[in-house]
């Protein structure tokens, strides 16, 4: 968990009220708490997530309806005990998940679309402005992330995020850094989930390339290693 005030999410143009559930389901799909466990305080949860307080009530109303959340008043939201299964209709469910994997699928997609816009950008940055201790800081982080291919799921899946932090770190631009941060647990939890799915294709070329170019100081080979390394991934969700 993230010390200090959580990132805010952007949930979109939809019904407020339904995009905070579907939010807050996904956590719960993705196992971010665990049955039992008591929700963050109302307004940290409705700070994280960009939205009003009543909002997120009403959110947490349909999921306590649902059997999802029990709400004991005076001392917070907890996780149910036992989480009912729910399939969707049309749609593939998971095995003791609420969410479907299409839907996932289609929110994990939208997430990378931003973020190959955001990453290109700090790639070039990087590649412009990253010092050689920042360069060595990075090489470790990377290597860390190339020894996990194939590995335990969620320690490969942060080692990435965790690179692709660092360049976004590199860039020395905080907005984009706090952009990213903004989704990045979330990120993690879902892609947790679908890589015991579906193993995401192999791109450590891609990110070592990565590293070459901002060592190089090669802003346009920075860009070309973060556009193949999405197009890997967009060419997954194309073809499976």
């Amino acid at each position: 968990m993230q010390t200090g005030d959580p990132p805010q999410r952007h949930l979109g143009s939809s019904s407020v009220v339904a995009r905070v559930e579907n939010a807050l389901r996904d956590d719960l799909a993705y196992g971010r708490w665990a049955p039992g466990d008591r929700l963050p305080a109302e307004p940290a949860l409705a700070r994280e997530l960009g939205v009003g307080r009543s909002s997120l009530r009403e959110a947490i109303k349909l999921l306590t309806r649902e059997g999802l959340l029990v709400v004991q008043h005076g001392n917070g939201t907890f996780v149910a005990d036992r989480l009912p299964v729910r399939a969707t209709a049309g749609l593939t469910a998971d095995s003791g998940a609420g969410t479907s994997q299409l839907l996932r699928r289609a929110r994990i997609l939208e997430v990378y679309q931003v973020r190959r816009a955001l990453e290109v950008e700090a790639a070039r940055i990087a590649a412009e402005v990253a010092s050689p201790d920042d360069i060595d800081a990075l090489e470790q982080v990377l290597a860390r992330r190339q020894s996990l291919v194939g590995g335990d799921t969620t320690a490969f899946v942060e080692a990435d995020t965790a690179f692709h932090r660092g360049v976004v770190a590199m860039s020395g631009n905080g907005l984009l850094l706090d952009l990213f941060d903004r989704f990045r647990e979330s990120l993690t939890h879902a892609l947790a989930a679908l890589v015991d799915q579906e193993p995401l294709p192999d791109t450590a070329d891609e990110h070592a390339a990565l590293l070459d170019a901002i060592r190089a100081g090669d802003p346009a080979a920075a860009i070309a290693a973060t556009v193949a390394n999405f197009g890997v991934i967009f060419e997954m969700f194309r073809t499976t």
